[in-house]
């Protein structure tokens, strides 16, 4: 290619047209949106006094999918300032702006005839060399480009995002007949390490790999259903996290996705694939048809498989569908013994193998439902993809599952479940056969640190490509890579001279096991390492404190063995801070309480796009003392000192403000809902930076080490002489909290943990201006958890968020 993308269009501003306009923006490409003019003024256009020929009228399509898109939830900007990013216009008045972009997505609605027109009508405008896809989910790439000039063809093909496109994983890029190899490689680049997205290569095929699949495995379930007389309640609870599926499970999904866009794909593949040997499962139920002639199309009709209802007593109450009667009525219990079984099992593969082979209800519907998944997946290789690894990943990106269908096969084991599909009549395909008969037990196997696939054209096992940039902590640690652990955390050396300390308790939780991991990886790095990462491949980087040890120590009133954990907490990161060599954190997902806490710690932090920090302690009843109060007063004051000729002075600026801010994010447990608002927040600096691609984030937290001694690492100094708001600040929170709780907007308890926060961030009882120590504020910090967990009110509100997951609220 002659140039990099920098520049992008998006065409239609739809749902997917607007959202994926968000996302180019979120990644910092200048985006425009356009769509086309209305056909005629609304009464509302008229009452505002706009006319054919205002912007306002004229530009209005794309307003709205911009403005859609900024009020979305789950959000699909990272921060609403991205949002500047977008230039929006009109298909007639702003097409010659399509001349100065590199990439153009089409996303106008999914129709052949309005989709060729819209590219009979920029063609027109395109400078040599622009890149225009198609966000189809089905139309052929080849039906796509026909009549089309020869460049056009060449810089053609399609990208099929998913939906919502800043949290799917998933992008299946389908070539046309006539695509450039350098195109599918400039794509691509931009795409996984400026978008984060995970790519497939599909071949040119009705509804390409993940819908093609997705939905045979929703129909298939939809008939075992009805076939067994179980509940939608029921198979969502079978076919959901328990499986290592989306919480939405099948018919929540189907919800998401509405019925009628479920038939169009359908519908889609019962036209273009006569010779499917399935072909007739993608001929609807008559349920799906009745659903959608009473417009019950799932969350867009608000009503579906489910429907949202407020109950007698005016509690908000979600409903399941009877598909007997087409009413409503309250959601039964499930009660399946080998589901409840299986949920005592840990890890996805147990419970899948378990339910797999149980003979109750839940076992027949599992067996079923799995194998037509499982066969038909095999014999779709090579019509939609090549190898069973495009496979598995589009299954895995495109729908939140654990595992896709040949991983799956993998867990329930090979040999044992075709022998009982050859028991109950299925087919196994041939190839899995002759792979069985050649002695070849797993789709998949592990060698020395190195993941290989069956690939079905050499008949033997393939390595599975790792791309450059993309470390997996697990395989360095078959390659004896390890160089100290215990069971919560290891260090590994990550190589060039880095070492990379990983959690791995139940959600990421501190307990005695990491916190006496960092105190000997400080030990081992300082001495062994250019530098440390600290950084792990769980859905959760960390969420904290492990809280039921917490609880059980303020129970039964060891008050020194509870002041030991705090302090041996506070100590451990302290080193952290102070250590010789540049410390970077990475992290991903949930960032919370000490999770956030060590990030503060670092010298730098390199976060994932997808992270959720905050120091969210006070929703239990206690506040941050692993150093994060300590560190949030810093963060949001150290650029109140300036550097003189012989030391650190501090700037003579009110304070008041900037207590205030870091009293407002601990008192409200503020989370970041993306790394950038957590730059925005204060949890993070500016000079910390993006990761887009989760996959790449270790590796450029290694260069970031890198580049940190390359330029002349020099070690921060322990920060004295912290001038402090003192008791007149403190004073005028305690006044706030005061009126909150005259006003009901705060419990007794509330302003008790409250007054501990700002007592620690105004410096205690002192008076303003005070010079005090990080020492100091870590003691106050400790003092203060010390008295809340002897409350117990705070005893409560552990108790509840460990039973329910979320936090009291009084």
């Amino acid at each position: 290619m002659s140039r990099a993308i920098k520049k992008c269009a998006v065409l239609g501003a739809g749902v997917m047209g607007a959202t994926i306009a968000a996302q180019l923006a979120n990644v910092g490409f200048e985006t425009i949106l356009v769509d086309i003019v209305p056909p005629e003024l609304t009464d509302d256009d008229k009452r505002k006094g706009l006319t054919k020929e205002s912007k306002g009228f004229r530009n209005k399509l794309a307003q709205n999918g911009l403005d859609t898109a900024l009020k979305s939830k789950p959000a699909s900007f990272y921060v609403p300032e991205s949002a500047q990013l977008i230039t929006i216009g009109n298909m007639e008045d702003n097409i010659g702006w399509l001349g100065d972009v590199d990439w153009i997505i089409e996303a106008v609605v999914e129709r052949l005839d309005i989709k060729k027109s819209v590219f009979e009508k920029i063609e027109a405008v395109l400078r040599p060399g622009t890149i225009v896809t198609s966000n189809t989910s089905g139309i052929s790439a080849k039906a796509l480009c026909e009549d089309r000039s020869e460049d056009f063809r060449r810089y053609f093909a399609i990208t099929h995002f998913f939906n919502p496109p800043r949290y799917m994983k998933l992008l299946e890029i389908v070539s046309g007949p006539d695509t450039l190899p350098e195109v599918i490689q400039a794509l691509a680049e931009a795409c996984e390490r400026g978008l984060g997205k995970g790519i497939v290569y599909a071949k040119d095929t009705p509804n390409f790999i993940a819908n093609r699949i997705g939905v045979y495995s929703m129909f298939c379930v939809l008939q075992a259903m009805m076939d067994l007389g179980l509940t939608i309640e029921a198979v969502d609870e079978l076919t959901g996290r328990v499986v290592g599926n989306a919480k939405s499970a099948s018919f929540r999904t189907a919800d998401l996705v509405g019925l009628d866009t479920l038939l169009h794909v359908a519908e889609n593949v019962y036209e273009g694939a006569p010779n499917d040997e399935e072909r007739e499962m993608f001929r609807p139920p008559d349920l799906i048809r009745q659903m959608i002639e009473k417009k019950l199309l799932g969350e867009k009709a608000k009503q579906g498989f489910y429907k949202k209802a407020v109950d007698r007593e005016g509690k908000r109450v979600i409903l399941s569908l009877d598909y007997h009667t087409l009413e409503y009525s309250p959601q039964v219990k499930v009660k399946l013994a080998s589901l409840e079984a299986a949920k005592g099992i840990s890890g996805t593969s147990g419970r899948i193998k378990s339910l797999y082979y149980a003979d109750d209800l839940a076992g027949q519907f599992t067996f079923r439902t799995l194998t037509e998944g499982l066969i038909y997946s095999a014999n779709r290789i090579p019509e939609i993809a090549d190898d069973i690894v495009n496979v598995d990943n589009a299954m895995k990106w495109g729908f939140g599952r654990k595992m896709g269908p040949f991983e799956a096969w993998d867990a329930i084991g090979v040999s044992e479940s075709v022998a009982k599909m050859r028991e109950k009549a299925y087919q196994v395909p041939a190839w899995v056969e002759e792979m069985l008969e050649m002695g070849k037990r797993s789709f998949y196997k592990r060698e020395a640190g190195r993941l290989y696939f069956y690939d079905l054209a050499s008949k033997d096992y393939e390595e599975v490509p790792v791309k450059p940039g993309v470390i997996v902590l697990p395989s360095l640690k078959d390659r004896e890579k390890k160089v100290a652990g215990n069971k919560g955390a290891s260090l590994i050396d990550i190589g060039d001279g880095v070492a990379c300390l990983e959690f791995h308790t139940k959600m990421n939780a501190m307990g005695d096991d990491i916190v006496n991991m960092v105190i000997k990886s400080v030990d081992i790095v300082s001495k062994d390492f250019q530098g440390l990462v600290i950084a792990n491949h769980a859905d959760n980087f960390s969420v904290g404190a492990n809280l039921p040890l917490v609880l059980f120590t303020a129970q039964e009133e060891e008050w020194e063995e509870l002041a030991w954990m705090v302090k041996t907490f506070q100590d451990a990161f302290m080193r952290l801070k102070y250590m010789d060599k540049p410390v970077v954190a990475a992290p991903a997902g949930m960032a919370l309480g000490g999770g956030c806490e060590i990030c503060l710690a670092a010298d730098r932090v390199r976060y994932a796009a997808e992270t959720y920090m905050g120091l969210v302690e006070v929703s239990v009843g206690l506040i941050p003392a692993g150093g994060g109060t300590k560190e949030l007063l810093l963060r949001n004051t150290e650029h109140l000192f300036e550097v003189q000729q012989g030391g650190i002075y501090p700037k003579q600026i009110e304070l008041m403000p900037f207590v205030a801010r870091a009293f407002e994010t601990i008192a409200l447990a503020k989370v970041s809902t993306s790394g950038p608002e957590a730059v925005k927040i204060g949890y993070l600096r500016p000079t910390d930076k993006m990761s887009v691609n989760r996959d790449f984030l270790i590796e450029d937290a290694k260069e970031t080490v890198l580049a940190m001694n390359m330029e002349g690492y020099t070690p921060p100094r322990p920060v004295e002489g912290i001038r402090v708001a003192g008791e007149n600040t403190l004073a005028m929170i305690k006044l706030a909290l005061w009126t909150l709780h005259e006003q009901d907007y705060a419990t007794d308890h509330d302003v008790t943990v409250a007054t501990k926060v700002a007592h620690v961030l105004c410096g205690g009882n002192v008076v303003a201006d005070t010079k005090v120590s990080e020492q100091y504020l870590l003691d106050l910090e400790r003092e203060a958890f010390l008295s809340l967990c002897g409350d117990p009110k705070t005893h409560a509100r552990i108790q509840h968020t460990l039973n329910t997951g979320k936090p009291l609220r009084n």
